[in-house]
C-alpha cells in the first residue's frame, strides 16, 4: 500500500486551557502514540484506545474515548461519526512503530502498524499542561517516496455557488455548463456530492444522504494476509465510514456503478458510465453540455497503484488513501473546470488532469 505523509488540517486546540507554544520532547511524543495505540501483551498485539461494544461501551455511546488522550473537539468529531484511528477491532496488528516530529505547541505523531501497510497520522497539542491529540487527517496529500508533485491552478479564495466564466475567450473547444458548486456533506462523501451537482443540472435534486442511502455501505475494516489487503468492494457498495478516515482505513468510497446506478434511481439519465472512457470522450461529453463524475486523486497528486481483492474476490483500482471524485462542468483547448466538492471551483490544466484520472483506469459517470 502506498504510504503516505499528510498535512495537517491545523484546527484549534479545544480543552481545559490553551494550547502551549512550547514543542513538546520526542519521548512525550512516543508516549503519546503509544497510549492512542496500546500494547495488549495477552494476546501480544496493538490495538486502538477506544473501548468497542463488545468491550462493554453501550449504545448510544457506541465507541468509549475516555481512554485515549484527546481534545474536547476530536472527542465531539469522533463520537459523532463514530469513527475510529485504525481497523483494528477487526484485525489487531502485531507490530507497531512511532515516528515524532516535535512543533511548537505540541508535535506530529505517526504511528505505523502491520508492518507499515497503515501509517497514521496525529497532529499532538499542549492543551492545559496536557499532551492530546488534536487532529486526524481524513485523506493523503502527499505520497513520502514514489510521489510526482504536479503544479496545479491555485484554489479559489471564496466558496462560490456556480462556476466562474472561461478566463480566455471561447472559441472552439471551449464550453463551461451551468453546473451549481456544492460541498460534500460527510468527511469521505465526494462522490455523492458530485452526482448531487451533475444531477442539478438536469434539474434533479437530492443530497449525500439520500445517494448513500440508495448506495448502501459495508462497515467492514480491511484485513491483511501474506497477498496483503483486502477489503470491500467499492464497485458494490460505499466501502467503510463515510466518516471515517482513508488514511486509517476505517472509511474509503465507491465507484462507478453505485453512483450510475443512485443517478437513475433518483431520474437521472446516464449516456455512459465504467472505466476506459478517454479523455477525449470525456472533453466531446462536457462540449456536447453533459457534465460527468470522474475519478481523480485528492489535491490532484500522483498515485502509486497498489491493487487489493476485496472479500468477493473482485479486483480493486487501488492507489492509497488519496482516492477522490470530482465533476467536470467545462473545458477549455488547454484546461479542465472542476466542480470539487471538497475545495471549491477550479480550473485545471489537461497535462494535470489527464495525469491523475488515468489513476484509476479513466472512471467516469456522463450524465445527459
Amino acid at each position: 500500500m502506498a504510504a503516505l505523509l499528510l498535512v495537517a488540517c491545523g484546527q484549534t486546540a479545544q480543552g481545559t486551557g490553551q494550547s502551549s507554544a512550547s514543542p513538546a520532547t520526542a519521548r512525550q511524543l512516543t508516549d503519546l502514540g503509544a497510549q492512542v495505540f496500546p500494547y495488549v501483551a495477552q494476546f501480544q498485539f496493538y490495538t486502538t484506545c477506544i473501548n468497542f461494544k463488545e468491550n462493554g461501551a453501550e449504545p448510544p455511546t457506541g465507541h468509549d474515548y475516555s481512554a485515549c488522550p484527546i481534545t474536547d473537539a476530536l472527542h465531539a468529531r469522533l463520537q459523532s461519526t463514530q469513527a475510529n484511528f485504525c481497523p483494528c477491532d477487526q484485525n489487531p496488528s502485531t507490530t507497531r512503530e512511532i515516528k515524532v516530529t516535535p512543533r511548537p505547541g505540541g508535535g506530529l505523531v505517526i504511528v505505523q502498524l502491520y508492518g507499515g501497510q497503515i501509517k497514521v497520522e496525529m497532529v499532538a497539542v499542549t492543551v492545559g499542561g496536557k499532551l492530546l491529540v488534536n487532529d486526524l487527517p481524513a485523506k493523503g496529500d502527499v505520497e513520502n517516496s514514489t510521489s510526482t508533485p504536479i503544479v496545479f491552478d491555485a484554489k479559489p479564495s471564496a466558496t462560490p455557488t456556480a462556476p466562474p466564466k472561461p478566463t480566455a475567450p471561447p472559441g472552439t473547444g471551449s464550453r463551461v455548463l451551468n453546473v451549481p458548486w456544492y460541498h460534500q456533506a460527510y468527511v469521505l462523501s465526494c462522490e455523492s456530492a458530485a452526482l448531487r451537482m451533475a444531477l442539478a443540472y438536469q434539474r434533479i435534486a437530492t443530497t449525500d444522504r439520500a445517494v448513500l442511502d440508495i448506495i448502501g455501505h459495508d462497515l467492514r475494516g480491511p484485513v491483511f494476509d501474506s497477498s496483503g489487503m483486502h477489503w470491500g468492494n467499492p464497485f458494490a457498495t460505499f466501502v467503510g465510514n463515510v466518516n471515517g478516515s482513508e488514511v486509517a482505513l476505517t472509511g474509503y468510497g465507491t465507484y462507478y456503478p453505485t453512483i450510475a446506478h443512485a443517478a437513475t434511481v433518483l431520474g437521472g439519465r446516464v449516456l455512459r458510465s465504467g472505466q476506459n472512457i478517454s479523455p477525449a470522450d470525456l472533453y466531446d461529453a462536457i462540449l456536447s453540455g453533459h457534465p460527468a463524475v470522474v475519478w481523480v486523486t485528492y489535491h490532484w497528486v500522483k498515485l502509486t497503484r497498489k491493487d487489493y481483492v476485496a472479500f468477493d474476490g473482485k479486483t480493486v483500482p487501488y492507489a492509497g488513501p488519496g482516492e477522490h471524485a470530482v465533476t467536470v462542468v467545462g473545458v477549455q483547448p488547454t484546461k479542465v473546470l472542476i466542480n470539487n466538492p471538497s475545495t471549491g471551483v477550479e480550473w485545471i490544466d489537461k497535462r494535470t488532469f489527464e495525469a491523475v484520472y488515468a489513476i484509476y483506469d479513466h472512471m467516469a459517470v456522463i450524465l445527459a
